[in-house]
């Protein structure tokens, strides 16, 4: 079996039938419906209704795909925070019949309007049900096969060319070699272009930060984070508790923390966030504050909350009893700790640090 015979049956390109003195030719829309002409077309009549078909389905395709990149950028992507939250189904239920509705509207307009100049340019016709041709229109079927030929150089080219280099990867190669400004350029049109796409602004984020752009950075890393998948994405929220740090800002850090405790839902994902804020009230000399929170994760840790890691939680407790002068207490922690108190194996509690993808570098 020829495929090609068989795809040409029902492509564009097999537009008329012609018998009993009748022509019929295919709308451009409806591939079911044709316009019945008491006559037989010549091969000029052909060759114009073949050049009505391609500016009509040209005029629709480009509408369609205009509406497309409207709904796109003024609403999909606009309202990508809302959809995160819907189930994936009611999101493309919701879609599907926002972009049907509109084609449809698109899609009818064409016709009537190829329908008018075929009326004006064959005269009158009869809507009848469109049998495609057996006959093979050697012409036609010559175009439809470089037509064919074009799509599949296109996908495969495409897909090669994002196989041995993508726009993400020419973004942090940018990074590693240090060209900050030429990464904010770069990163910055990427939003345009896909601006759900949260490793544009993780990846300019950084740059600014290099710049000394903090504020840019701090709204780039927001939105990473707001962008992650689930809505969570430490390294992103990490990264702008780094920078308020720097800024000594440990007010806004510090309401970014409860903002994110307060909205989360995942008891693992709340222990996170206690447990970074805790090592953070540490590390800007709040003792008091600290204590609380590891209290109240170590009564967690000891009712079989699995991924708190308990040694740890106690030998980070034992260094804030230790800056309170709580010695007793200090003793205790390391004991329960099972850790030995040496300064050249254990590491001290973190501080908040600038991190760019873990498996490339670190900045701190």
């Amino acid at each position: 079996m020829n495929i090609f015979r068989q795809m040409y049956k029902y492509s564009p390109m097999n537009f008329y039938t012609t018998n009993e003195n009748k022509t019929v030719i295919k709308s451009i829309n409806n591939t079911s419906l044709g316009y019945e002409f008491d006559r037989v077309f010549d091969i000029e009549e052909i060759k114009s209704a073949w050049a009505q078909i391609k500016v009509h389905k040209r005029i629709s395709t480009i509408l369609i795909f205009l509406t497309f990149i409207a709904l796109l950028y003024e609403y999909i992507f606009p309202q990508y925070s809302f959809l995160v939250n819907n189930s994936w189904y009611v999101n493309a239920v919701i879609l599907l019949i926002v972009i049907g509705i509109v084609c449809q509207i698109i899609t009818y307009f064409c016709t009537k309007m190829f329908e008018k100049n075929l009326n004006k340019k064959f005269g009158s016709f009869k809507k009848v049900k469109f049998t495609p041709s057996t006959n093979i229109d050697e012409q036609y079927y010559k175009l439809f096969k470089i037509e064919v030929i074009k799509v599949l150089a296109l996908i495969t080219f495409i897909i090669i060319g994002f196989s041995f280099i993508s726009p993400f990867y020419c973004a942090k190669q940018l990074l590693l070699q240090q060209r900050y400004k030429a990464a904010v350029n770069f990163t910055t049109i990427g939003t345009k272009i896909f601006p759900i796409a949260q490793e544009w602004y993780s990846m300019r984020g950084f740059a600014n930060y290099k710049l000394g752009n903090y504020q840019d950075a701090i709204k780039d890393f927001d939105k990473a984070y707001k962008l992650g998948a689930e809505g969570f994405n430490i390294i992103n929220f990490d990264n702008k508790i780094f920078i308020k740090y720097t800024l000594k800002d440990y007010d806004g850090a510090l309401k970014d923390f409860d903002r994110e405790i307060k909205r989360t839902k995942d008891s693992n994902e709340i222990d996170e966030f206690l447990w970074d804020k805790a090592q953070f009230l540490y590390n800007i000399n709040r003792y008091e504050d600290a204590l609380t929170i590891y209290n109240d994760l170590i009564e967690k840790a000891e009712n079989d909350r699995i991924y708190l890691l308990k040694d740890r939680l106690y030998y980070e407790r034992a260094l804030v009893h230790k800056k309170l002068g709580q010695e007793e207490n200090y003793q205790k922690d390391i004991e329960a700790s099972g850790i030995e108190d040496d300064a050249e194996i254990i590491t001290p509690i973190p501080k908040p640090a600038l991190i760019f993808d873990d498996e490339t570098f670190e900045s701190n």
